[in-house]
């Protein structure tokens, strides 16, 4: 048993639970942060001391800083697993460049006649909703964790689930962004510069605004149900056309499967609802890093298999929309995240399942989940998004531990690339390259290089992760 990184991921964890729970959840522990000059990751494997840190608390500043930078790249939150957030002078985080975004008083009128808010790239999605609550409305839908800036997201094309809405790009009609020219442009989504900068992991430019539509407030039923694994398998049409949100959690040796669902509810919310789901969110977290990495270090996954699930008690909430949609990430972890065509789905997920299965039996790996979700077709706001084009299904590996993880990553890209499934850059990616990026994005892979080169032509927002991405350069 790997006792020294079994204690890491469940104290850090814990901690991480706690802390949470002390700031009434305004504080997450394994958030990137700069301390001591020295810069880590949310989940701590990509450390580096940047030859200068910047906080800018304006766009001129911000103007400033890429001009005086041999080469600089931005953070939000940090929630990243890969070395994009590594940079090789300087490291820009946007936290001081948050809140609203003002304007001229008639634009800011009829920005809040349509339902409209303006707010700047570093502001944390969970401030966002703040500001949308407080004018009656919220977001359509959401990604799972809204610790993330607001700008970071969109960089990533980060994704939700569901038959008609996928994207937060989706709630997103305007972008403001500063260039490597220190220009600012302001686009919307049938710019290419906007497609360019939705999934684009910052190499066009930093985003400096974002102005998102809301809906009107409601609340959201979930509900989450343990399913026989072939049961899903052959209802899963019927089961996304009866629900607004849907998604599934497989588990290896086992043939159960979660079924986890959202639906927009007309009736009040749950008594104590936000304090049961803190309660049931923890013991999720706390559960997969004692028990879960447990099990999987001694060896006993195979031998227990479908009996670790059972029905899970006091997750069948009606909540606030955004308290539904958000799962505040504790768990000490890694994701390594891809599509494929949605007809695809369960053969993808079976070939990565067994892939994990094989390796464990020689060696323990950390407990893993395998998360499905799906979003539909016709995703036009991005040029390099996974989720481009097409209805896909995203396969996300999500290991309950930040060691021991490498071996089997390595083997999963190898299948990634092997069966054409379309990375997710904000996630672990190591060996995907350029070559493989222009196979799987053809023409838009080429207009997005051309958008680089008349936005960035100087590669300040390069780095060792980005050149091997979309230069010729490979990474070692």
């Amino acid at each position: 048993m790997r006792a020294l990184s079994y204690l890491r991921a469940g104290l850090a964890t814990t901690l991480n639970v706690v802390l949470n729970a002390a700031s009434l959840g305004r504080y997450v522990w394994l958030e990137g942060a700069v301390r001591g000059g020295v810069f880590r990751n949310w989940a701590g494997r990509f450390r580096h001391r940047p030859v200068r840190f910047a906080e800018p608390r304006s766009e001129q500043e911000i103007v400033q800083v890429i001009g005086e930078s041999r080469s600089v790249r931005v953070f939000g939150s940090a929630h990243s697993f890969n070395g994009g957030v590594v940079s090789e002078d300087t490291l820009m985080s946007l936290e001081a460049y948050s809140g609203p975004a003002g304007g001229a008083p008639e634009r800011d009128r009829g920005d809040r006649d349509a339902g409209r808010l303006r707010v700047k790239g570093g502001t944390r999605v969970r401030d966002v909703v703040e500001l949308l609550l407080a004018r009656g409305l919220a977001f359509e839908a959401m990604p799972s964790h809204d610790a993330q800036s607001i700008g970071g997201i969109l960089s990533t094309d980060v994704h939700g689930t569901g038959v008609r809405w996928g994207f937060v790009s989706d709630s997103v009609v305007g972008l403001k962004i500063v260039d490597g020219n220190g220009d600012t442009h302001e686009c919307g989504p049938s710019d290419d510069l906007f497609k360019a900068a939705i999934g684009g992991i910052g190499a066009v430019g930093v985003i400096t605004e974002v102005t998102v539509e809301g809906v009107p407030r409601f609340n959201v039923e979930q509900r989450v149900a343990i399913e026989d694994l072939a049961y899903v398998q052959h209802n899963l049409e019927r089961l996304l056309a009866e629900n607004d949100h849907l998604s599934l959690y497989l588990f290896p040796f086992s043939t159960k499967c979660q079924v986890n669902t959202w639906n927009a509810a007309r009736r009040g919310r749950s008594a104590l609802g936000g304090l049961r789901e803190f309660l049931s969110i923890s013991a999720d977290a706390l559960l997969a890093a004692w028990i879960g990495n447990l099990l999987a270090y001694t060896g006993l996954l195979p031998k227990l298999g479908s009996r670790v699930y059972i029905k899970k008690r006091g997750t069948d909430l009606v909540l606030e929309s955004n308290a539904a949609f958000n799962r505040t990430i504790y768990h000490l972890h890694q994701e390594l995240e891809f599509t494929v065509p949605f007809d695809q789905t369960f053969e993808a997920c079976r070939r990565f399942t067994e892939l994990y299965e094989r390796m464990y039996r020689r060696r323990a790996l950390p407990y893993t989940v395998v998360e499905v979700r799906i979003t539909p077709e016709g995703h036009d706001r991005t040029l390099i998004g996974a989720g481009r084009g097409r209805r896909s299904t995203w396969i996300d590996l999500v290991c309950t531990d930040s060691e021991g993880f490498e071996e089997y990553y390595a083997a999963a890209e190898a299948l990634v690339k092997e069966i054409g499934a379309r990375p997710h850059l904000g996630k672990f990616c190591r060996s995907l390259g350029k070559d493989e990026l222009a196979e799987l994005h053809g023409s838009s892979f080429t207009r997005f290089l051309g958008l680089v080169e008349a936005h960035d032509p100087h590669r300040k927002f390069a780095n060792q992760f980005t050149r091997g991405l979309f230069a010729d350069a490979r990474r070692p």
